[in-house]
């Protein structure tokens, strides 16, 4: 009787999957994130210049929070309290989202998309801005406190 032998290629790529985004996940909880790429943002109240760490593939600009330009999260950190809880925000695939962050410390807001962006802020206001370019649920943490800021679908 003849074996009949399955391709591996569907399951190779489901386990592949499955290993990038257990990579993904763990590396919230590293405290280095220094291996991609930064990408400058505008502080508009400290002297230190906060950055968008992203891959080289996803470019991310300055922008000023005022031009009224597009969709615009807003996050407000005082020490552990971070606002807002899971905001809700609908994207379109590369549509570019305005984040201002009002801070009394200086942290990251993780942005778990698939090539994993990063937003260094210091104490003060910062403004900076994310694209999404693969569609999917994307969630915005505080690295401190992993507090989740946002839900974001991106379609």
């Amino acid at each position: 009787m003849p074996t009949h032998h399955r391709p591996l290629g569907r399951f190779s790529t489901t386990i592949a999957a499955t290993f990038t985004l257990v990579l993904a996940l763990a590396a919230c909880g590293s405290a280095h994130h220094d291996t991609a790429p930064s990408a400058e943002s505008t502080d508009t109240t400290s002297s230190a210049t906060p950055s968008v760490t992203t891959s080289p593939a996803t470019p991310v600009s300055p922008t000023t929070a005022s031009t009224g330009r597009g969709p615009m999260l807003t996050v407000t950190i005082d020490g552990d309290e971070v606002s807002p809880n899971a905001e809700e925000i609908d994207l379109d695939t590369g549509e570019r989202l305005l984040v201002e962050i009002d801070s009394d410390r200086a942290g990251e807001l993780h942005v778990h998309s698939a090539a994993e962006q990063l937003i260094e802020f210091a104490a003060g206001t910062t403004n900076s801005e994310i694209v999404v370019n693969t569609p999917g649920t994307v969630e915005v943490e505080d690295h401190d406190t992993t507090a989740v800021v946002a839900l974001i679908e991106v379609r």
